[in-house]
């Protein structure tokens, strides 16, 4: 995974409700050595709630920041809706070994919100 382009991403999830899946398993490639290596200066921030919907935050370097809502979303979802974010094409397919494995390719749904930067 690829984190150019991108200044700050914040995950929060409630580990207590079954629709966190998704968040920390998009933690868990944001933090691989690969991602990282990707963008060094990637912040990287993790809210772990007891209450709340799971969300991904993302801030690009042109300082649009998208929020993700991820407790319906699968991982695929997630990582499609970052790449349009990021002004990549929509019919880039991307391959997850996980939901491979469980047999759980799905096609894409979920909005993006655009939430302007307060100066």
């Amino acid at each position: 995974m690829q984190l150019k382009q991108i200044n700050r991403i914040l995950v929060q999830f409630s580990p207590y409700t079954g629709n966190a899946r998704s968040a920390r398993e998009f933690i868990t490639r944001i933090t691989s050595r690969k991602a990282q290596e990707s963008n060094a200066d990637c912040k990287i921030e993790t809210r772990v709630r007891v209450k709340g919907e799971p969300f991904v935050e993302i801030e690009y370097e042109n300082k649009q920041v998208a929020r993700i809502d991820t407790g319906e979303l699968t991982i695929q979802q997630i990582l499609e809706q970052k790449l349009k974010a990021a002004g990549f094409g929509a019919g880039d397919k991307l391959e997850s070994a996980w939901q491979q494995h469980f047999g759980k390719e799905t096609d894409s749904v979920g909005q993006v919100q655009f939430i302007p930067r307060q100066t």
